[in-house]
């Protein structure tokens, strides 16, 4: 209408998260799709700047999913190897040191020199992952992809991340596996819509989303592969 004013109206992807994270600890982002979990990595990871707000961070934060994005599919396994390890901050002796581990971690056997456009998905996702956890992190972010993989592979990963959970480092992950939460992480934070709905100890918290109607999430409707 002509002379009218309209106030633009602000969609908040995540509004009121009060969050401190504990040193060594695992910590588990929970709920719906579009409850803002990818949102709140991408902030604790730097990639997005809050728009109110601060997130202080004591160390810097690797992000799987993230380096999922910059694998290049007409390059070799082994120059994406590279790259990844780059992304990480690995010099060229850690890499060559950690390197025998990180083949026989991912399965490439003799993939080492072929272009990843030849690779399944699943085959694709073994790489960032074996790399990231062969490097000297402090602070993980990871989004779903312990949903990646054979039965096989899945059991070797939750293997490493009992190790990294020995060695005192500091993980968050975002999962619709809340069987895998509630028995892995330490704490967790359920989000809804935007804001905490809940935050604790993770099998509460799991139980409770349960309790809501969140038996949907326990098995399926999880994405596959990386952003």
């Amino acid at each position: 209408m002509l002379g009218s004013s309209l106030e633009e109206e602000r969609l908040w992807a995540l509004r009121g998260i009060d969050l401190k994270l504990r040193r060594g600890e695992f910590f588990g982002v929970i709920g719906p799709n579009g409850a803002g979990k990818t949102t709140l990595l991408r902030l604790l990871s730097g990639l997005l700047r809050p728009s109110e707000g601060q997130v202080r961070l004591g160390a810097e934060p690797r992000l799987f999913f993230h380096l999922g994005a910059g694998l290049h599919s007409e390059l070799s396994v082994m120059d994406n190897i590279r790259f990844c390890a780059a992304l990480l901050g690995m010099s060229r002796a850690e890499l060559s040191r950690s390197l025998p581990e990180i083949l026989e971690f991912a399965e490439f056997g003799t993939l080492t020199a072929r272009p990843l456009w030849q690779l399944s998905t699943g085959t694709v996702a073994r790489l960032p992952l074996a790399v990231a956890l062969h490097c000297r992190l402090d602070l993980l972010l990871v989004d779903e992809l312990l949903a990646v993989g054979d039965l096989s592979f899945r059991a070797k990963c939750l293997s490493a991340f009992e190790r990294l959970k020995r060695e005192g480092k500091t993980v968050v992950v975002v999962s619709h596996d809340l069987d895998w939460v509630g028995r892995h992480c330490d704490r967790a934070l359920w989000l809804e819509k935007g804001r905490a709905k809940e935050i604790g100890l993770s099998s509460a918290v799991v139980s409770r989303l349960l309790g809501a109607g969140g038996q949907d999430q326990k098995n399926g409707d999880r994405p596959h592969g990386m952003l």
